[in-house]
């Protein structure tokens, strides 16, 4: 299976800002503008390779706040007390995730200081002045720019100009706010960006122009960001911590018992790791409800299946993988979702996945239902073999499961 790790990971990237801007069905843009403003500053600042991680950083600058319980953007326009102090740690978990994918250090460093001030009054560490990284700073004044611009009580250059003027060598330096505002000026690019239905096809130009950051083929580079992919998946919804991983894991190891081969397995393992990217797009409100979900919230759950096939259809790459990765939640005797398959009609993969997803959600901690041990959750499977399971999945996959050490 030959597939260009740089392409892949750079799509995967750019879904991300698709997916995490958005809140409760509305777009955000925040990462978008954030994105747009840094390269359109960077290029006057950095040579390419320097801009390509700023334009990287950009866009995954709030990925370690995904599990907040709203969009971070909430905190960011209060900056009160108490939203600081939640949004303390995410330049430092955004970093930590994005450190483990090939080639992606710089990025991750400018992750890590993209809040602090030059005045040594930002986070996490209150660094100044030159000790941050120029890109950081960069981020920092976009960032800053679209908060603002969130507000929505700014509808003009010169509005904006009389806010952010007052934390000039404070926040960010005189020099970056005024490199930030020529590059505003120039080419109508505030009015451009401040209209949401011109900001996609923006970021899509400047994505192209920046190109793509290289990844060297040689190494397992896209399986090493889609762990990562699957960390940020799993702190959307806390109790199901290590649940992609886990059930990736266990689906390898039954494509192993039933000889398949490898790249069949290599599919089954990245499925198995982003196949609840779709919920991503499912308010975190409702998947920590402890309480039985309304049939209306059901039926907003049950989207994401269907929301993760779209998403991976985005990435050319890994479009080969959608409907084994949304079709974990498809039954055997048809009664299943999104599609309503039945026996062969399910990839053969996606019924593996189905036998693991619900193996782990039964053996894992969870609000709305009895934590299962091991042989009470293999009962389980035996019980639905036929009607939820294939059958012959079943039955490789018992003696694996009745093994393992929880």
């Amino acid at each position: 299976m030959k597939i260009n790790p740089g392409k892949t990971i750079n799509e995967l990237i750019s879904v991300l800002a698709y997916v995490n801007d958005e809140d409760e069905n509305k777009k955000i843009f925040h990462t978008q503008r954030v994105s747009i403003l840094s390269a359109y500053i960077g290029k006057t600042l950095l040579p390419l390779k320097g801009l390509k991680e700023l334009f990287y950083a950009a866009i995954l600058h709030d990925i370690g706040g995904v599990g907040y319980p709203y969009h971070i953007i909430h905190y960011l326009k209060r900056n009160d007390k108490e939203s600081r102090n939640i949004l303390l740690s995410h330049p430092i978990i955004g970093a930590q995730f994005i450190s483990t994918i090939p080639q992606l250090t710089g990025v991750a460093k400018l992750i890590l200081d993209h809040h602090e001030w030059i005045n040594g009054k930002g986070y996490p560490r209150g660094k100044t002045n030159s000790s941050i990284p120029l890109g950081s700073q960069i981020i920092r004044i976009c960032d800053s720019i679209d908060i603002a611009l969130q507000s929505g009580r700014i509808h003009t250059l010169e509005a904006l100009d009389k806010h952010m003027s007052e934390r000039i060598n404070k926040e960010y330096s005189a020099d970056i706010y005024k490199r930030a505002f020529s590059v505003l000026k120039r080419d109508g690019l505030f009015k451009k960006i401040i209209k949401p239905g011109k900001l996609t096809d923006i970021f899509n130009a400047t994505r192209e122009k920046i190109g793509l950051i290289k990844i060297p083929s040689r190494i397992d580079a896209i399986g090493t960001a889609l762990e990562v992919v699957a960390q940020v998946i799993d702190m959307k919804h806390p109790y199901t911590s290590g649940h992609s991983q886990r059930v990736s894991r266990y689906a390898m190891a039954i494509a192993l018992a039933m000889n398949m081969e490898h790249d069949q397995i290599t599919k089954i393992k990245w499925a198995g790791l982003i196949h609840d990217i779709g919920k991503l797009r499912i308010p975190r409100k409702i998947l920590d409800k402890p309480d039985k979900l309304s049939q209306k919230e059901f039926h907003r759950v049950k989207k994401h299946a269907m929301l993760t096939n779209k998403i991976l259809n985005m990435i050319s790459t890994l479009k080969s993988i959608s409907l084994i990765a949304s079709s974990h939640h498809e039954r055997f005797d048809g009664t299943g979702y999104p599609r309503g398959l039945k026996n062969n009609q399910i990839p053969i993969e996606a019924r593996i996945l189905a036998v693991c997803d619900a193996f782990d959600a039964m053996t894992s901690n969870r609000p709305y239902r009895i934590t299962l041990n091991q042989a009470d959750a293999c009962k389980e499977l035996e019980k639905g073999a036929g009607t939820q399971f294939d059958p012959q999945i079943v039955k490789q996959s018992i003696p694996l499961f009745k093994n393992l050490g929880l």
